[in-house]
């Protein structure tokens, strides 16, 4: 054999050892597949039926029930614009003709605001804030409902102690809100706030309740001494124009009544708050009943409990509402309260702060009877107690 066929003999010797290689090395990765297949056709499903069942999405989560509540609500939520009059301050100066003129001018000025309101039954009242209102010039207030019709409303009464107002108009058969019960409300709840906020008519916000029982300082009647400052807490987005509209459950039932937010800049920054709905029935219906709120008044002067005051007071925890003054003939006086007595719960209810006693006390009318948890000298009694009204001699004579 010459050497080319030496030569050639010895080059395939080495493609062969070269193949059996690297069938090897592909025999041990189990990889004869191509990295590549040809694709010849293939189809996308699509179907106008949902993959999962009303039912099941029901089960998953409470954001898939919003869309049936916004349905639910929608319609009983109204758009208020109120036409205000600009008044000029107790310390403007008359003295001189130009002063005077100028008062006059600044008089007659008048500005519009916008907010939201409920309907709360079929033959048109509706309720809303207070501040929703004030100032509204005669025939100045307008409703307009979710399907457009526009309403002249007159105000039936207000009370700026819980910032609530209710409104009438001539209308029949509108969509009434179903209250719930505030007292079942708990942290963690998912909520959906209604309202008008920036004019942008019927928009909902979802949210939870974040905290109850908040006390808010808001300027104005609000901090007077017979305020009912007791609020639901949610991070449901509230902004300008939501004043007057609806916190809502899961079941669509009204909670409470949106009314102001906690803020830095005048604009939602995460924290909203709501009147209770069992306080905002009670008022509605003396309003419209009576034209005026009835006011249950125990007759006490109260402070919250703190650590240092459980223990002085023998407390297991810090809980409750302290009595450190009462109403001389007072309901709580005729029924034998006493100084440094701790109120625990109203009707079975715990209380833990002065507004939810407040709040506890204000759903009730003069006359009702309450029964009393009480912490006395280590013990704890019960009390029932006649509740009285709202007089001058209730907020000046207290005894401490």
């Amino acid at each position: 054999m010459n050497s080319r066929n030496r030569f050639l003999s010895s080059i395939l010797l080495l493609l062969i050892g070269i193949l059996i290689g690297g069938g090897y090395v592909l025999w041990q990765q189990g990889n004869f597949n191509s990295n590549h297949s040809p694709v010849r056709y293939t189809t996308i499903k699509r179907s106008n039926q949902p993959v999962l069942a009303d039912s099941d999405l029901k089960k998953l989560s409470p954001r898939f029930l919003f869309k049936n509540i916004a349905a639910k609500v929608k319609p009983s939520i109204v758009y208020i614009t109120s036409i205000v009059s600009l008044k000029r301050g107790e310390d403007g100066d008359d003295d001189t003709t130009t002063h005077h003129h100028f008062w006059d001018h600044l008089n007659n000025l008048r500005a519009r605001t916008v907010g939201s309101g409920v309907v709360v039954s079929k033959n048109g009242y509706i309720v809303t804030n207070n501040h929703v209102i004030r100032g509204a010039v005669d025939d100045g207030i307008t409703v307009k409902l979710n399907d457009k019709k526009e309403f002249k409303a007159n105000i039936v009464g207000t009370d700026p102690t819980t910032d609530l107002a209710v409104l009438k108009i001539d209308a029949n058969n509108l969509p009434a809100i179903t209250f719930g019960n505030s007292d079942q409300a708990q942290v963690g709840d998912w909520v959906l706030a209604f309202g008008n906020p920036f004019q942008l008519r019927s928009t909902v916000t979802a949210g939870i309740i974040s905290a109850l029982n908040r006390r808010v300082q808001i300027s104005g009647e609000l901090n007077s001494s017979l305020s009912i400052n007791n609020y639901i807490q949610t991070d449901a987005a509230i902004n300008k124009g939501n004043s007057g509209g609806a916190l809502v459950n899961t079941s669509g039932q009204l909670v409470g009544i949106n009314t102001a937010i906690a803020t830095q800049n005048g604009n939602y920054q995460g924290y909203g708050f709501a009147i209770p709905s069992n306080l905002v029935r009670k008022v509605t219906r003396d309003i419209i009943q009576y034209g005026k709120v009835h006011r249950a008044m125990l007759g006490i002067s109260i402070r919250g409990i703190d650590y240092s005051q459980a223990q002085k007071l023998g407390l297991h925890s810090v809980k409750g509402v302290e009595v450190v003054g009462l109403a001389k003939n007072g309901a709580a006086e005729k029924s034998n309260l006493k100084r440094k007595d701790v109120i625990l719960a109203v009707n079975g209810n715990p209380v833990n702060n002065m507004n939810e006693l407040q709040e506890k006390i204000a759903v009730h009318h003069p006359g009702d009877t309450v029964q009393l948890k009480i912490w006395r000298h280590k013990n704890i009694i019960e009390r029932q107690v006649k509740l009285g009204g709202v007089t001058p001699a209730d907020t000046s004579q207290m005894r401490r």
